[in-house]
Formats: C-alpha cells, structure tokens, sequence
C-alpha cells in the first residue's frame, strides 16, 4: 500500500469533521457548544461520549477513549493508521496520488471501455473514471514526466464537479475549492508551493460561513 504524502494528509485532516465522521456512527444531540451521545465503545445508556466541533476532538468518559476523528475510526472500525486516512479520503473526495500514480495508463477510451480500463492519457490529458468506466472521476493535464500542470477537477458520479485545483511542475499552486455533492461549495482558498496560504473558508451544506482560517504565506 501506498504511502500517503504529508500534504495530503494535511488535506484529509483539514477536510474532515469529526461531528460529520462520528455522527455516521453515533446519534448525537447538541449540548451547548458540543455535542453528546451513548458511548459506542461500552454498554452504557449514560450520555458520556462528547464530541466537540471546535476543537475536532471526541472523550467517551465510559471507556476512557480519545482523540481525533482518525483515532475514533482506529477505535471503532478497527482500522490502521492509513486506512483510517483512506476511508476519510474517500468520504471527502480527496485523491491519493500514489494511487492514481499505480494504476496503468490505457489507450484512448472506446465507447466499450473494459471495466479494468480506469485511467487513460491521451495528448497529455490524464483522466480517471469509475469503476463501470463510463463517467469521469478525475482530469487534469500531465506533462512529460508525468507531473500535473494547470487545472484538475474531480467529479462526483452524479456529473458534479466536486473540486477544483490547480497545479504546477506536480504542485498545488494557486486556487482551490470543493464541493458538497449537492452541488454547493464547501470550502475555498489557495495555494502556494503545496501550502495553504490566504484566507480559507469552510461552509455547511446550506452554504453559510462556518469557518475561516488565515495562513500566512
């Protein structure tokens, strides 16, 4: 399995919400500025899990458990370090590019395309579809060694555009945004040699502010 670079990382840590991970999970009710709700981790029916928005961190107080919204699906889904940061990228339309990187580049596409047939590179324009091989997941341009330049996109099934970034010589430089699968935006900024740099802004699913963030260039 691939190793996930630290910037990307970094992403999949600025894009998750713990309330949103964990409420898959546990039903929980606003208490104050947190959140509440039966352990998952023990058989008590006490409210002594909280889960805090602000601080992106959970405490169930029956089992003495903690953390981060990557320790509560090592906790409750069993899962490793990568594979918790892989079902988080997943939920949140991040790309992992060493995974994009293993799959094999294909002919051009054909109106029969195989199943296997994922990712095709034609003229320098890399692009990825699902798996029944017939709507776009991922595009953007290559250069000769391979490494991203200019604008990529990455679509939900349902024809979306998820998120936008650009690129150059392989770097993240320059605008970002994504999307919510209903379309509406669900956070902006820019970037500056792979960093985030400016003003970040995160919106809920009804598209008002409930977040901004200043990084410094």
């Amino acid at each position: 399995m691939a190793i996930i670079p630290p910037h990307i990382v970094d992403d999949i840590m600025q894009a998750s919400r713990i309330e949103e991970v964990i409420g898959e999970f546990v039903s929980l009710k606003r208490a104050g500025s947190n959140l509440k709700g039966l352990s998952p981790f023990t058989e008590k029916k006490t409210s002594s899990f909280v889960v805090s928005p602000a601080k992106q961190i959970f405490k169930c107080f029956s089992s003495g458990k903690g953390g981060s919204v990557v320790t509560f699906l090592m906790e409750q889904g069993h899962y490793s370090y990568p594979e918790a940061l892989r079902w988080l990228a997943d939920k949140y339309n991040i790309i992992i590019p060493e995974e994009e990187a293993a799959k094999p580049a294909k002919r051009e596409l054909k109106d029969d395309l195989p199943k296997n047939q994922l990712v095709v590179i034609t003229n320098g324009i890399h692009t990825e579809y699902y798996p029944e091989g017939k709507k776009i997941k991922l595009k953007g341009l290559v250069d000769n060694d391979n490494k991203r330049q200019g604008v990529w996109d990455y679509f939900a099934k349902n024809g979306i555009q998820l998120s936008m970034m650009e690129y150059r010589d392989g770097l993240k430089q320059g605008v970002f945004f994504q999307r919510y699968k209903t379309g509406v935006i669900r956070r902006t900024g820019n970037y500056k040699q792979d960093q985030q740099v400016g003003e970040w802004v995160q919106y809920d699913e009804n598209g008002t502010r409930v977040e901004i963030k200043q990084f410094s260039d």
